[in-house]
């Protein structure tokens, strides 16, 4: 591998400037590194950079190659197409070669590139498209998925109508996130592949099966398929989180269910390298979309499985094998970061890997050593190397460091608050560049999402701490309950009292952060998205005049016009407890429904929501606007049509905060 790596020429040294807060344009411009794959040697890999152009409105991916362990070294670039996109790399066993998709042509396909010369095949050319894929160690089958059409619309029931876009819905699931149903299955296929050229003669393993392929893996011998899958439709699809782990041999065309009993979630497996193991992310409890993921370890020998994690706190992911099939790599929350922990199989012993205020978001494994991808509050992420046998960190990737050298970095200190119920509660304290503790600053409380969602060292690309601090406010962001992190019990917490516990370690943060000399004490905002939106709300009718301003992104404001009209009922069910027409809920609605509290409105609010956001949907935004105006309380909606749960696309993301701040200098 290194032969071919051989081009490689070291790292331009830094230039020094003078250093400038962060801006918008800055934040939105930055260089985006996908997750690295590495070759079977462990000393090459190759990654995407996604760069964004505001002009077109659109990111653009590339594909790069680099040492997974010398720091400072010029990567290769692969690939350098403005208008396509090229991603999702994996090497061939030797590393000579990258399979990749690319959407060359129109539609999104399976390329080749032969490392050394950059000579590039097309593999696939089929109608519908590639989602995901993976390549036989053998190079000689192709395994991937597509959308197969299966569900009729009513323009095949009335063809006469052919320009009508009328539903008629007889059941739920109808929509998800921000997509209506589209009457298509994601289906994994396998094809034979010869001279870099698949047959188009593919084998759907799931023909006529009205269900979704969520993830999957190939075992070493090539002929062994394990893919997951909710086998439910409807309704049932709605009310249930049992997606289910089927391993499939294309010998015997038979699907047999290696999760059977288990009515959680089950996702994500992974082969060991001599195809004697399978393990997956599994969680134990129905309908529970944050509990516990533990990894589950099925052996092909004995049919039996076993729970690996135990007796771990943390939920585990990006689970990797090592090359030995000895040990799992994996990633999990703690303590407001998430970090590298090894497994060791046989013994059960986990150790934490990493350390540090930073949050590592994938595992791959290099020569003795680890790679993966890091994020910091003042950095968005790149790649690192973890030296086993040095227990040394590199970083390998520089992809915005000429911008980063620019910026004035925020200063983030850890703050343990105390809590109502005697708790000790992390909370983040991020404060502006060229921070002067005799000023007094306008302090943002910032409320998360999720709700189960960690309060960690991730960059955002909207909920920027960093760019919010370099726009001069002290920024609080509390791991209130509800979060993983910090044990099962503070995670689980949250559920069923949304309104309780949870808005109490808010205030609790807020009023803590007004004993800081350099917090205005006058000048506080809450800010949030999702249940972050719905906190803004619920806060909005029982701050008790603590703050001045309000900004609720995709804020659930009305929980009984909620309730019916959310895609995944399981949620609801699970972290509200049903429907409000349950008689033993009825008291939980009133304190916890922010519309309840709606009288007590007297402070400036901004409500920002998405046409396409089916999670919360928009009706929610207009009711808490609207009862804003009607109060006559300033009070401004900002309204996405093409935009769902998220800001995705460039020039939004742009009014987006250029709206956030312009309201933040209006009112605070």
């Amino acid at each position: 591998m290194k032969k071919i790596l051989v081009s490689l020429l070291l790292g331009l040294s830094l230039c020094t400037y003078a250093q400038q807060p962060l801006s918008v344009e800055q934040l939105l411009n930055f260089k985006k590194v996908g997750i690295p794959a590495v070759s079977p040697d462990g000393v090459a890999m190759c990654y995407a950079v996604e760069s964004t152009s505001m002009e077109k409105n659109k990111g653009n991916k590339d594909l790069f190659l680099n040492f997974t362990s010398n720091e400072g070294i010029e990567p290769v670039q692969l690939t350098k197409t403005p208008d396509i996109n090229e991603f999702a790399p994996q090497f061939n066993k030797n590393g000579s070669f990258v399979y990749y998709l690319s959407n060359e042509g129109g539609s999104t396909q399976v390329w080749a590139m032969e490392v050394n010369s950059k000579e590039k095949y097309q593999l696939t050319t089929f109608k519908e498209g590639v989602n995901s894929f993976k390549i036989s160690n053998d190079e000689n089958t192709l395994y991937y998925t597509t959308d197969v059409k299966i569900d009729k619309s009513l323009s095949d029931l009335y063809p006469e109508a052919p320009k009508s876009n009328a539903r008629v819905i007889d059941d739920l699931m109808y929509r998800h996130w921000d997509s209506w149903d589209d009457y298509s299955y994601t289906h994994l296929f396998y094809t034979k592949v010869k001279n870099y050229i698949a047959d188009e003669k593919s084998v759907d393993i799931m023909k006529d099966e009205p269900y979704d392929v969520e993830s999957f893996d190939v075992n070493a011998n090539g002929r062994e398929v394990a893919y997951s899958c909710k086998k439910l439709k409807g309704k049932e699809f709605t009310l249930s989180t049992n997606t289910e782990i089927y391993f499939y041999d294309i010998d015997i065309k038979q699907a047999t269910n290696l999760s059977n009993g288990n009515m959680g979630y089950d996702m994500n497996p992974k082969f060991s390298h001599d195809g004697k193991y399978l393990i997956w992310e599994s969680m134990k409890k129905a309908g529970f979309e944050s509990d516990k993921a533990n990894i589950v370890l099925f052996d092909f020998g004995t049919t039996k499985s076993s729970i690996l994690t135990d007796n771990f706190p943390e939920s585990a992911s990006n689970i990797t094998w090592t090359p030995d099939d000895t040990c799992i790599y994996f990633t999990a929350p703690t303590q407001g970061t998430y970090q590298v922990f090894q497994l060791v199989v046989k013994s059960k012993k986990i150790t934490q890997i990493t350390s540090g205020d930073h949050d590592c978001k994938s595992v791959g494994i290099g020569a003795k050593s680890i790679v993966y991808l890091k994020t910091t509050m003042n950095s968005p992420q790149d790649i690192f190397n973890y030296s086993l046998t040095q227990n040394k960190e590199v970083q390998v990737t520089f992809a915005n460091k000429f911008e980063l050298a620019k910026i004035g970095q925020s200063t983030v200190e850890k703050r343990m608050v105390k809590t109502t119920d005697g708790k000790e509660m992390l909370v983040w304290i991020i404060l502006p560049p060229d921070f002067d503790p005799t000023k007094k600053y306008p302090t943002l409380l910032y409320c998360q999402g999720g709700p189960q969602s960690m309060v960690s060292c991730s960059y955002s690309f909207r909920w920027n701490f960093a760019l919010m601090a370099a726009n001069g406010y002290v920024v609080v962001a509390p791991n209130r309950r509800g979060l993983p992190g910090f044990g099962q019990e503070w995670n689980d917490a949250i559920s069923g009292d949304w309104g309780g516990q949870a808005m109490k370690d808010y205030l609790s943060a807020i009023d803590d952060a007004k004993t800081l000399p350099y917090v205005d004490g006058n000048r506080l905002g809450a800010v949030g998205a999702s249940y972050g939106g719905y906190s803004v709300y619920w806060l909005a009718g029982n701050h008790n005049k603590r703050f001045k301003t309000f900004i609720s992104h995709c804020g659930l404001y009305n929980l009984e016009s909620w309730y019916p009209s959310t895609d995944e009922m399981f949620f609801a069910n699970n972290d509200i407890g049903g429907p409000n027409w349950k008689p033993e809920l009825e008291d939980a609605y009133s304190k916890f429904s922010p519309h309840n509290f709606v009288q007590k409105w007297d402070t400036p609010i901004m409500v920002i929501h998405g046409e396409k956001d089916f999670r919360v949907p928009v009706s929610e935004g207009m009711q808490a606007f609207g009862s804003a105006q009607l109060l006559n309380i300033k009070s401004r909606f900002l309204y996405f049509p093409d935009e769902g749960h998220w800001v995705q696309k460039p020039q939004n993301a742009l009014v987006w905060h250029k709206e956030f701040f312009r309201w933040l200098k209006e009112t605070l």
